[in-house]
């Protein structure tokens, strides 16, 4: 079992004997009237591991470091600069038997534990959280995507404006009417007798036959 931080691998001096897995989901409760509580699943939680290691004060025989000793309060000294720079790690973790565990974690906690009767020794119980990469630069390209469509799309309608729409009145027709036709609003009918003050004097009195221009 060894940790990597890109920079530095360290291998646990002394396997521990189990690693307890977590696997959790996440919800939130409701009370709602005349059914009582109801429960909504809302996502999967990140997996943590717990596990309690042998930190040495002398190299045993039984030793996963044959090859190099590292005191206790080195290895503890490496964990908490870990911790201070707030960046993830590989964990590693492989008995040949059950699942085997390769992902990025953060140390979330160490507790250390001196025991009576083994001077120097450490044994110090980790509680890590698997790591998940947040995509923000991604989302912040996709919002500059938006941002220069939406440019373009302006600069398009801009050197190329809309075209006034005529309309040739028809019997029974008035301004407002025509404005709720083309803009859902009869209200807007000013609109429509301010663009044609040239042939409509009055806006309450249109011939049939007229043509007049909706802008």
């Amino acid at each position: 079992m060894y940790f990597d931080s890109g920079t530095t691998k360290l291998v646990l001096p002394v396997n521990p004997e189990e690693i307890e897995v977590k696997y959790a989901q996440a919800n939130e409760k409701y009370e709602v009237l005349k059914l009582g509580q109801v429960v909504i699943p809302t996502h999967v939680e990140l997996r943590s591991f717990s596990f309690e290691c042998e930190l040495p004060a002398k190299p045993p025989i039984y030793t996963e470091t044959p090859n190099y000793f590292i005191s206790p309060d080195e290895y503890l000294k490496i964990f908490r600069a870990w911790q201070g720079y707030k960046k993830p790690m590989w964990f590693i973790a492989s008995n040949g038997i059950g699942e085997d565990i390769s992902t990025k974690v953060l140390i979330e906690s160490m507790t250390i534990i001196e025991r009576a009767g083994e001077e120097g020794d450490k044994f110090v119980t980790f509680q890590l959280i698997e790591y998940q990469e947040f995509a923000k630069r991604q989302d912040v390209v996709i919002k500059e995507k938006v941002t220069i469509a939406q440019k373009a799309n302006a600069s398009s309608q801009a050197s190329n404006p809309k075209k006034p729409t005529t309309y040739m009145v028809q019997s029974g027709d008035t301004l407002w009417g025509i404005a709720k036709r083309f803009y859902g609003n009869g209200a807007k009918y000013t609109t429509i007798y301010d663009a044609n003050k040239d042939k409509v004097k009055n806006p309450n009195l249109i011939r049939v036959g007229q043509v007049i221009n909706i802008p």
